[in-house]
């Protein structure tokens, strides 16, 4: 290579080396310069961050020298006034629920803004402060009032209203929080004070009227009856010494003893007849008592002891009656008027207890529950139930003929004799347990009663006791059911063919035996 071309090479060499210096100089500035950048845009952004989620504190109050709260929403206006360690409306003394107004008292005891939009706003109608959707002022025991004005919901993420706080121009940002609670009508925020928590183990009778429908009446006949007895209900109306099914009854009784109002439409009612409650709709009336002289304790112990006992724990424990001393009786009447439909599950009826000028609600379903039952759904449904061993005998007669069952004790053994004549025991037991699950099946129409039934089947129970009861199955006015007439109370019906299969099978009992 000739020196000037090696002269020329070594020039392009150092050229190359000096670029390649100069632009890791670059790289190496531009980095510096992109990593400052960078820290010092998120060291703005964290800034901006903080400036946003940081609250502007507007007041602090003590909530318990509040003495008044008066708001005014799409409902309307109320004013309440804490007077005599409770809340109540100003106007009418109306108590208010306590609960409610604690949740107002809380929601303004620390109150903050999020933000604000501007200072001297020359037109707030841009943020529907002109009207706004609510606005309370809080009054303290000095006289010094906060007033909150909050207007259109945000549209952003954040869950609040544009507000003026104690100023006609400056425009906040606040959390719902300090909506929410006063967003209640009066109706809402109305106390209910009669609220209805009966011992249904006290209760000793049951009246449900229906205009137009159920006379319903039962009274409890626990205390005069054999503490083994099951029956402890009798059906006063529409029947007349009727029995009802216990459990049946005890379980209705959940509806009438343990109530809670939906709403106070009027504390003070004067005109009881706009809500239909001057001829109302239907009348509950509950009769009970309360134990007198005896701790909370103590009656939460005897309950516990009958939970055991009828959970079959105490099979041999005996119900104690509680004393008469001890019993203190009252009454309970419920009329019930008008039905309302507001939709959206706002339905129900206006209610008021007797003895008081308030106007409650129930929801339909609890009324219907109250009253929509049948007399019949309460009747114990067995036709017969005494056990065979209770019995010194019974007599059978069907199609003119008569045949009588004696029950003998011999050797220890229970034997029968049909007209004298000893039959084999578990073939006659089976019998009786035939006519033992007879049960009822409904109502008697009375233009479908036959002035001249013919009895089909009549049964005479011997009781141990002396005493006789007489059971005729009655021809009806439609083929498929029976009238039963047990011992003079006929309101009842059965279904024929259990009564043709038992005549059938007694047939069958007395030719097999040549009886």
């Amino acid at each position: 290579m000739v020196p000037q071309e090696e002269t020329l090479m070594k020039k392009k060499q150092l050229i190359s080396i000096i670029v390649m210096v100069v632009c890791v100089a670059v790289l190496a500035a531009g980095y510096i310069l992109m990593k400052e950048y960078n820290k010092n845009k998120s060291e703005k952004e964290a800034a901006e961050n903080e400036a946003a989620s940081a609250t502007i504190d507007i007041y602090d109050i003590n909530t318990e020298d509040v003495v008044g709260i008066s708001y005014t929403n799409s409902y309307g206006t109320i004013n309440m006034v804490y007077k005599d360690e409770l809340w109540v409306d100003e106007e009418t003394q109306t108590p208010m629920n306590s609960e409610y107004v604690q949740e107002m008292l809380d929601a303004v005891a620390n109150y903050d803004a999020i933000r604000i939009i501007v200072t001297e706003a020359s037109d707030v109608s841009e943020y529907g402060l002109d009207n706004p959707q609510l606005s309370y002022t809080i009054t303290m025991s000095d006289g010094t009032k906060y007033n909150a004005k909050l207007g259109l919901q945000l549209v952003t993420e954040t869950n609040g209203y544009y507000a003026l706080l104690d100023s006609d121009t400056t425009v906040y940002t606040v959390s719902s929080n300090y909506f929410e609670p006063f967003t209640r009508s009066f109706t809402d925020m109305t106390d209910i004070a009669d609220e209805v928590h009966i011992n249904s183990d006290y209760v000793t009778g049951l009246n449900v009227s229906v205009k137009d429908g159920l006379d319903f009446e039962a009274k409890y006949i626990g205390d005069t009856t054999d503490e083994n007895e099951y029956y402890t209900w009798e059906i006063t109306k529409p029947y007349k010494n009727v029995r009802a099914d216990t459990d049946t009854l005890t379980e209705k009784l959940s509806d009438f003893t343990s109530l809670t109002y939906d709403k106070c439409i009027e504390y003070s009612c004067d005109d009881m007849g706009k809500y239909g409650l001057k001829n109302p709709y239907a009348t509950v009336t509950v009769d009970y008592y309360n134990v007198t002289g005896i701790s909370e304790s103590d009656e939460a112990e005897s309950e516990d002891e009958a939970e055991a006992d009828d959970s079959g724990s105490g099979d041999d424990a005996e119900a104690t009656p509680i004393p008469e001393e001890q019993r203190e009786y009252h009454t309970l009447k419920l009329y019930i008027g008008d039905s309302y439909d507001n939709g959206e599950d706002d339905s129900g009826y206006y209610v008021n207890p007797e003895g008081t000028d308030k106007v409650y609600t129930l929801s339909k379903e609890t009324v219907d529950s109250m009253t929509g039952f049948t007399a019949f759904s309460m009747v114990d449904t067995c036709i017969y139930a005494e056990l065979v061993d209770q019995m010194s005998g019974y007599d059978i007669e069907y199609k003119g003929n008569k045949y009588s069952i004696e029950r003998k004790e011999e050797d220890s053994d229970n034997v029968y004799y049909v007209n004298g004549t000893k039959v084999d025991t578990d073939s006659l037991l089976t019998l009786y347990s035939a006519a033992y699950l007879l049960t009822l099946s409904g109502e008697a129409e009375q233009s479908l009663v036959k002035d001249d039934a013919e009895a089909v089947l009549t049964i005479t129970y011997h009781t141990n006791a002396g005493e006789d009861v007489v059971v005729k199955y009655l021809t009806y006015g439609n083929e498929n059911f029976y009238q039963v007439d047990n011992n003079g109370v006929d309101y009842f019906l059965t279904d024929k063919r259990g009564i043709d299969d038992l005549v059938s099978r007694y047939e069958t009992f007395i030719s097999d035996n040549n009886l």
